[in-house]
């Protein structure tokens, strides 16, 4: 007892002292929020520590028409250099969450009921972490400081086990359908009106609700697996009981935990940087999963930490963390850390891993938890299926519109019926009339008795079966082998569940170039050095490389040769072949050094196991020097060292497995999955060597032969036994988009690399700089080691060289340039190195005389660049400038103040840059090859030919763009190509008339050419044999404009928007170059808008997802560039090849499909409407019904429910085949031809023909005798059944076993039923009897009779038609389906000699 009273007394005491310590910091905080901003500026350095990108490219994702604010108030000054800004971002108004109220009342009440914490909406606009193992271990978590925050638990399910029932009818009721039938069941139970059983009433109503909610539970139960799933995965958190880290689950991670992260790890929260394995406290994480940019982004650990990696404990970390609220903004966050001594430190973007990140190429790192779970922003910027509205489906709840007036018509007659019958015979006694009702009120009743009988008029299982048929559809499409790729191992992937019908109606096509068309694989063609042009036509691995085979390229015999130079001594000194050399030389370092490439040696092992035990493994360095016996054999000049300990090396490999055993969980679709087990695949050979990490057959001196970064004095370098493994196989298979294609392609090899292999791991943020980087090091010019302020390269004859890094000025779309400035490690100068578009560079050249040769160089580089873009090269231009340190210290001056002040921050910077930037050398340029997919120009070509409008929207230069249009067939050489390429608005509105005012004047001319040629031919030929001569004359056009003349189109005060669309619909197909994302987002929607075209737009890129989320049909290509289009659209596809048979086979089947199914629901509703509304004529309006209750409710639900299914899913008007071959039949639904808007009411005028053929035929038979009145009920019932199903049969364009056996369950089902309940039901559930119909009737030969007469006369007149109507004027279709037919169906042609006796 005693011993217990002490702990308590000591918790309490620990308790108090956190309170007061907490008071303190929290009164540091308040005193710090309105404090001054604190700048920071890092000597030496451009934007920021090393580099990234000042924009993602992501950040101009903004809505159109979004307005940049001008003014915010209570905006603080810039807090740092880093690009840092109080200031709200551009989309804060759009994607911020606000909270501004307190939760009330019943919000609380709810959250309770549905598992949700409310959200405090009068949080204050800091919040402030502190780390858990500050605080006592028991504290309460009223009196936790993070006690309010959420813990790392994830939920995207809908419905809990209490809320599934309310929750799932609520959402239901948002179908007027089904209030309207809820409405219904209410009418019933008023005994006035009531028509059926109350009972009997509820069947369809319940029936449709359960099939719905059985389909959503499922759906639902599907994210709470993967949710399980995600919350089981483990990390290791730092616990200050036992003082170190230990595994614990996802779900169990909290706000101010610790957290050790190892290599190829998904990051489980939002965690601030505290620790790296990496000296200078950096880290690469790949953020793919969450914004679909593949490139690695550099983070760092925060100010003050990057001295104490080695030193950092996690148990004396103390300083607490003062952050905002949480926002769905990616790019922006701003804290501050606040450390006991009262010091601020400011922390940003750089310094926080965002959730669902992956770390790359690290060891280890650690952090501090800053948000969990739903306020992570992953999860805030998580979205689920999309739900769209197609205009088949908004044209049918335009027609339920028109059945509830036709409903309300009915019933109205049947009221005024109704009136005047009982005002006619008012006479007739009590039995039959009751005296003390009003004929008018007894008219109102029996109206609402109409509403209740005629009830099946509003097709309330068309939703159901509609929906049912989608997700067949989508089941289908998903599972077709055509469009599964191999290579990727990727299916399609249907995001949006109830468009399938709208991919038959595509009238514009929207494309992205790169990665879209083109593979996205960049190929180092061409370059030109000093006007001196080489070429490199072929790869190491030609044949491979379309599988994922080597991209890198075989050298040049003669840059080699005059490579080689450079370190030739003339007899004069340095000749013209040495200078040129030099400049070689210095081009090569060029490509090798101006970039962001990260550098990866050997595979990354974290001493810390997956439950947080250290266990110490050797350096590379210490491996080597131990005294071992060791083999040495050369091989192509490459050292093997073979080590006899192999075996124990795979025992200690295989006992590291377990430490990555946590992540062998794949993704799903909830956010945040762990990663497949990477080293699952691995598996070692006996004899398995480990190489040296370069090859070494340069003639260079012995101190230059090693890549030893550290230049340390070692001989042999060997890798330790634990990392005796080629180091490529510890990549992510999963994930290996930031990995050349020739690395993949290793992936998949045997452990043991050849000789040719030897070269390092490059990962880059695009695939043009790892082309470039990759050229430069196969002529020996290899990129070694990259930190934010030094890069070392391995240049041929000078050896290893150790550049600083002064600055880097990172690419934006203004400068369309990237910079980087080092100084050189022997001269001291200092030298700015540049690389971008023709356009930029060029404009940026220092200014020569006409005769010199430098000018001679421009003049034959110019000439070189058109000829690279009229091959379809992607062209960039390499130039340098060498300064003076006074000359650099001035601008670093100026820059400093330019990245402190507030006004114009931006365009500040980018006006910094470009003053250094000038009086550029030129070195030379180069041309990279991204070519085309397979199969890209047959399916352009067949989506030309079937009617649709093809735009390709691009940022390349319109000569590369052209080239690639032509190769692509987007453009033939019969086109009349028409370009817009003005530079203002006058000119712009200029062109555009004068090409309108040429079309107008053609069109004049063939008109009248025409009318001409007509009359001729009135009186010996036809006029259909005229027009096809006149049309052939007027050739196909197609329009290239760029993205300044857009700029003039797209702006609403120009008025230039309506003619440049008049002028592209006389164009099949439009090229727009140059164009911003923006821009591209732009035209899609003016041309939905202004034209009404159903648009589809298709692209790779996170600089695509305006443009897909703009159109109507939305489609991402999973290639290069990462998922972000992917994620953005309603469905993937892993090559655009797929799309030709996406929309030309299963769009084509889908509208087809469901048009026809929609208006055979609205035909069959109706005759059994209009049947039970024609016996009114002989009840005197009474609401009397001659059919069976059980058979009125059960019409919809069972008999004739399958039918439609078989047609909406299974039924093809056409073989794939045909489809293919004849692209024009996708014209069909492109111009909605199957549901036109009078499709309707011819629909309803053929219901109606038939219900009077089916009845009054029944009645004829009937007319004399003295039958039962269920006899007479089910007659018709049997009729009515018989002609409905006849009528599928007349409507199945292809019969299969499934199309048979809808109709023979329909009709079993029917008798089946009937049997049994007039069998055995002799006062069912209050219902009238009909004990003995149904067997009454089987044994009648009338019952037979009128069923087949009625199934002839009512299905004749459509017959007729439909014959007539193929023999006449046959439709697309079915014009092309009996040419194919009789070509199946003719003689083979004869190959040899027959002989016939």
């Amino acid at each position: 007892m005693l011993i217990v009273m002490k702990r308590k007394m000591k918790h309490n005491v620990d308790n108090r002292k956190w309170r007061n310590s907490n008071n303190q910091s929290s009164a540091c905080a308040r005193q710090g929020i309105v404090g001054t901003v604190c700048h920071i500026h890092i000597p030496g350095s451009g934007l920021r520590p090393g580099h990234s990108r000042v924009g993602s490219k992501t950040d101009f994702i903004l809505p159109p028409g979004h307005k940049d604010p001008d003014n915010v108030i209570g905006s603080a000054s810039r807090a740092s250099a880093k690009g840092h800004s109080r200031q709200a971002s551009r989309s804060e108004s759009i994607y911020t969450l606000r909270r501004t109220a307190p939760p009330t009342l019943w919000r609380r009440l709810l959250c309770f009921v549905l598992r949700r914490s409310p959200r405090n909406d009068l949080e204050d606009r800091k919040r402030v972490v502190v780390p858990n193992h500050m605080v006592p271990p028991k504290t309460p978590r009223k009196e936790h400081p993070n006690g309010r925050r959420v813990n790392n638990r994830v939920r995207t399910t809908k419905y809990t086990l209490l809320s599934f029932l309310p929750r799932n009818l609520l959402e239901q009721f948002h179908r007027v359908a089904n209030l309207y039938f809820i409405f219904i069941v209410l009418l019933n139970w008023f005994p006035a009106i009531n028509a059926f059983g109350k009972e009997i009433s509820m069947i369809p109503v319940v029936f449709v609700l359960g099939v719905t909610a059985v389909k959503d539970l499922f759906e639902d139960r599907r994210r709470h697996a993967s949710d399980k799933r995600i919350n089981n995965s483990t990390c290791r958190i730092y616990h200050s009981d036992v003082d170190r880290y230990k595994k614990v689950l996802w779900k169990d991670v909290h706000v101010g935990d610790l957290i050790h992260l190892s290599n190829n790890e998904l990051v489980p929260a939002d965690i601030l940087l505290l620790r790296s394995s990496e000296p200078n406290g950096l880290c690469y994480i790949d953020t793919s999963h969450l914004d679909g940019e593949t490139n690695l982004k550099q983070r760092q650990v925060a100010r003050g930490f990057v001295d104490k990696q080695e030193a950092f404990e996690p148990s004396k970390f103390k300083s607490l963390i003062e952050v905002d609220p949480p926002t769905t903004k990616i790019y922006k966050f701003h804290g501050t850390l606040i450390h006991s001594s009262g010091e601020r430190v400011p922390v940003s973007t750089e310094n926080v891993l965002l959730r669902e990140c992956l770390l790359k190429n690290t060891d280890f790192i650690e952090g501090i938890v800053l948000y969990a779970g739903h306020e992570t922003k992953a999860m805030l910027n998580n979205g689920g299926p999309r739900y769209k509205r197609s205009k088949l489906e908004r044209q049918m709840n335009l027609d339920v519109i028109w059945c509830v007036l036709i409903l309300i018509f009915l019933c109205v007659v049947g009221a005024i019926g109704c009136k005047l019958w009982l005002t006619a015979y008012s006479a007739l006694p009590e039995p039959f009339i009751l005296k003390d009702l009003l004929p008018s009120y007894d008219a109102l009743l029996t109206f609402w008795t109409f509403i209740i009988i005629l009830q099946i008029m509003i097709p309330l299982s068309l939703y159901v079966t509609l929906e049912m048929c989608k997700l067949l559809q989508v089941y289908h499409i998903h599972n077709n082998v055509d469009l599964y790729d191999p290579l990727t191992d990727k299916r399609i992937e249907c995001r949006a569940l109830n468009i399938t019908e709208e991919l038959g109606q595509v009238q514009y096509i929207f494309s992205d170039k790169t990665g879209t068309l083109t593979e996205n694989k960049m190929i180092f063609r061409r370059c030109s050095i000093a006007g001196i042009e080489y070429n490199h036509p072929h790869l190491e691995n030609e044949g491979n490389a379309r599988t994922g085979g080597s991209l890198s390229i075989l050298i040049n015999p003669q840059m080699q040769e005059d490579l080689g130079q450079i370190g030739i001594l003339a007899e004069h000194g340095y000749g013209p072949r040495q200078v040129h050399a030099s400049r070689i030389q210095e081009f090569l370092l060029l490509l090798a050094i101006c970039n962001t490439v990260v550098v990866s040696h050997h595979p990354h092992f974290d001493m810390m196991n997956a439950s947080g035990v250290i266990e110490p493994v050797p350096s590379v360095f210490q491996q080597s020097k131990r005294n071992k016996t060791t083999t040495t054999t050369t091989i192509a000049n490459a050292t093997v060292t073979t080590d006899p300990d192999i075996t124990a090396g795979r025992q200690n490999l295989a006992s590291s497995n377990d430490r990555y055993s946590r992540l062998t969980e794949s993704r799903s679709v909830t956010p945040s999955p762990p990663l497949h087990d990477v080293l699952s695949d691995i598996s070692c050979s006996s004899n398995v060597p480990s190489f040296s990490i370069m090859n070494t057959t340069d003639p260079t001196p012995s101190n230059s032969l090693m890549p030893d970064v550290d230049e340390e004095p070692v001989i042999k370098v060997t890798r330790p036994k634990l990392l005796n493994i080629p180091s490529l196989l510890f990549a992510s298979k999963r994930n290996g988009n930031n990995l050349t294609d020739e690395q993949k392609a290793k992936l998949k090899r045997s452990g043991t690399p050849s000789p040719c292999e030897l070269k390092p791991i490059f990962e880059a943020e695009s695939p043009d700089e790892l082309a470039l980087v990759d050229a430069a090091n196969s002529y020996h010019c290899k990129l070694l080691k990259r930190t934010p302020h030094n890069v070392t390269v391995l240049l041929p004859m000078q050896g290893t060289m150790d550049y600083e890094i002064l600055n880097v000025l990172p690419f934006d779309s203004v400068r369309k340039c990237m910079s980087v400035v080092v100084k050189h490690p022997e001269t001291k100068e200092i030298i700015l190195y540049c690389k971008g578009a023709d356009s930029a560079v060029l404009a940026k050249l220092a200014p020569v005389e006409d005769d010199s040769e430098m000018k001679q160089i421009i003049n034959t580089t110019q000439q070189q660049l058109n000829a690279y873009a009229r091959q379809g090269l992607r062209v960039l231009v390499m130039a340098k400038r060498t300064m003076t340190q006074a000359e650099y210290n001035d601008w670093a001056r100026k820059h400093t103040e330019c990245e402190l002040s507030n006004d114009n921050h931006d365009r500040r910077i980018r006006d910094s840059y470009s003053s250094l930037e000038k009086n550029l050398t030129l070195l030379g340029t180069t041309g990279i090859e991204d070519r085309l997919q397979e199969g890209v120009p047959e399916t352009l070509l067949a989506l030309i030919e079937a009617g649709i409008v093809v735009w390709v929207l691009t940022g390349d230069k319109p000569e590369t763009a052209i080239n690639i249009a032509y190769s692509a067939k987007l453009f033939s050489p019969d086109m009349e190509v028409l370009k817009l390429m003005a530079r203002s608005k006058e000119a712009a509105e200029s062109t555009i008339k004068c090409y309108l005012d040429e079309i107008d004047r053609q069109y004049n001319e063939s008109t009248n050419s025409s009318d001409a040629q007509v009359a001729q031919a009135s009186s010996t030929s036809s006029v259909s044999q005229v027009m096809p001569r006149v049309a052939k004359k007027s050739r196909k056009r197609a329009l290239v404009v760029d993205g300044k003349t857009l700029t003039f189109i797209l702006d609403k005060r120009s008025n230039l928007t309506k003619p440049f669309l008049r002028l592209t619909k006389f164009c099949s197909s439009v090229l727009c170059c140059r164009a911003t994302p923006l821009q591209k987002a732009y035209i899609v929607k003016v041309v939905k808008e202004e034209l009404k075209m159903r648009t589809l737009a298709i692209g790779d890129g996170a600089n695509d997802v305006s443009m897909i989320q703009t159109a109507d049909v939305g489609i991402g290509i999973s290639g290069q560039e990462g998922m972000q289009a992917v994620m953005a659209a309603d469905f993937a596809l892993s090559r655009f090849k797929y799309l030709r048979r996406f929309l030309l086979v299963h769009g084509h089947w889908s509208y087809d499909r469901l048009s026809r199914m929609v208006l055979y629901f609205f035909y069959k509703n109706a005759a059994f409407v209009f049947l039970v509304f024609w016996y009114q004529l002989y009840c005197g309006f009474s609401g009397a019904v001659m059919v069976d209750q059980m058979y009125l409710m059960l019409y919809n639900l069972f008999f004739t429910s399958l039918p439609p299914l078989a047609i909406g899913v299974y039924d093809q008007d056409a073989p794939e085949e045909l489809l293919l071959a004849k692209p024009g039949l996708y014209r069909q639904g492109r111009l909605g031809r199957v549901y036109r808007s009078y499709s309707f009411w011819l629909t309803m005028a053929d219901a109606l023909y038939q219900s009077i053929a089916i009845f009054f035929l029944v009645q004829g038979a009937y007319s004399d005798s003295t039958i039962d009145f269920w006899v007479f009920g089910t007659t018709i019932t049997t009729a009515c059944m018989f002609v409905m199903l006849s009528h599928v049969a007349l409507e199945t364009r292809s019969w299969t076993i499934l199309h048979v056996g809808a109709i023979a369950i329909s009709i079993g089902s029917f008798y089946a039923f009937s049997l049994l309940y007039n069998g055995v039901c002799v006062n069912c559930l209050g219902l009238p009897s009909t004990y003995g119909i149904i067997q009454e009737c089987l044994k009648s030969p009338v019952y037979w009779l009128v069923s087949l007469l009625s199934c002839v006369v009512a299905l004749l007149p459509r017959m007729v038609f439909k014959v007539i109507k193929n023999m006449m004027c046959p439709d697309d279709v079915t014009r092309a389906l009996m040419s194919h037919r009789r070509a199946a169906c003719r003689e083979p042609p004869i190959t040899g000699i027959r002989i016939t006796f």
